[in-house]
């Protein structure tokens, strides 16, 4: 009888070791593989939350927000119509403002970290009229990524009034570099243009955002082949002629789940920024004649486009994880295997000990 109980012990040594580097190696997998998401985005955090009035923006309603975007190779012009509403009977004068330096990491399980840095020729207008800015420094603000508002050291500051109950129109343009991001899922990475408009920071404003209608329109000859993915959620449709994609929310307070993430060509090592904000009236301009058509009378047809934090998987970018493991659990191994060693050579030494006292 003591065989078999030898063998199973044996066995049961070796289940029980085997296991337990399964288990290490899965804990030191998510410890160590590098963060998921997309990184250095070129894009906006939608805020405009100005941390000395934040008071008063649950006051604030967004009724109605129109996005268009221009993607070109590289960079990306955008222009931000929204309708705010005054919910009080009260009359309301606070600052808005956008961060314009600093990083964003979106959290939760993709990461999203816009370079807000990039964000170029910045000008608004209220009620038809343009307002002055004036940068603003809060250093105190700096690197504190534990907030979901976004800060930086420096803020684009503009003052805003509203009667009681009065509702606004403001346009927003800006310019962004796309050129400099990078899709990351583990050790696998690519290198590719990004624009990221984080909608989740918009839960600052009194809820919830009634409508948000959201255009994508293909420039400089890209073709919906170079969109490699785009954020479900939207219900994007494509209308072929203008090269567009448009999609809508409504009656929504935007979470995580609700930011617009687009990855498309190829990364252009000699890309020039500088040399692009040099024609950005012009840009502007363009971006004006597609909010001014009447696009929801086009004809449009479903799109389904991937998804925009996929990267391909690669050998070369599952070695230094598979090394990392190797180093991280040789130790580990050669304990187990010892010790499974060491049972199997008193197992021997008991049956050779036990045929020298049969022969005996």
């Amino acid at each position: 009888m003591e065989q078999p109980t030898m063998k199973r012990l044996i066995h049961t040594t070796c289940t029980v070791g085997i296991s337990l580097l399964l288990v290490l190696v899965q804990m030191r997998v998510h410890a160590n593989a590098a963060q998921p998401g997309v990184w250095n985005a070129g894009g906006t955090v939608f805020t405009m939350l100005y941390p000395e009035d934040s008071l008063t923006f649950k006051k604030v309603q967004m009724q109605q927000e129109r996005i268009y975007i221009q993607l070109y190779k590289g960079y990306a012009v955008v222009k931000g119509t929204y309708i705010f509403r005054n919910t009080t009977k009260e009359k309301l004068d606070f600052k808005m403002g956008y961060p314009i330096n600093g990083m964003y990491a979106g959290g939760g399980i993709d990461l999203n970290q816009v370079t807000l840095d990039s964000l170029s020729r910045f000008k608004i207008k209220a009620g038809n009229r343009w307002l002055p800015l004036l940068e603003e420094a809060h250093p105190e603000l700096n690197n504190d990524y534990r907030k979901t508002i976004p800060t930086g050291d420096n803020w684009m500051v503009w003052q805003m009034a509203f009667s009681p109950e009065e509702s606004q129109s403001v346009d927003v343009y800006f310019i962004v570099n796309t050129n400099e991001a990078g899709i990351r899922n583990g050790y696998n990475n690519e290198r590719r243009n990004a624009f990221i408009y984080l909608l989740e920071s918009g839960s600052v404003w009194h809820q919830p955002i009634e409508q948000g209608s959201f255009h994508i329109q293909l420039m400089d000859g890209l073709t919906p082949e170079d969109i490699k993915g785009l954020s479900p959620g939207f219900g994007f449709r494509h209308n072929e002629t203008h090269r567009l994609f448009v999609g809508e929310k409504t009656n929504f307070s935007p979470t995580q789940k609700d930011n617009l993430v687009v990855t498309y060509h190829d990364r252009n090592d000699t890309f020039s920024f500088d040399r692009i904000l040099v024609h950005s009236e012009e840009l502007f301009s363009e971006i004006d004649e597609l909010s001014a058509e009447t696009l929801d009378n086009l004809s449009y047809t479903d799109t389904k486009i991937g998804d925009p934090y996929d990267v391909e998987r690669t050998f070369l970018g599952g070695l230094p994880g598979l090394l990392t493991l190797f180093v991280s659990f040789a130790p580990l191994l050669i304990v187990v295997l010892a010790v499974a060693i060491a049972i199997w050579a008193v197992v021997k030494w008991i049956r050779i000990k036990k045929e020298k006292n049969r022969g005996v």
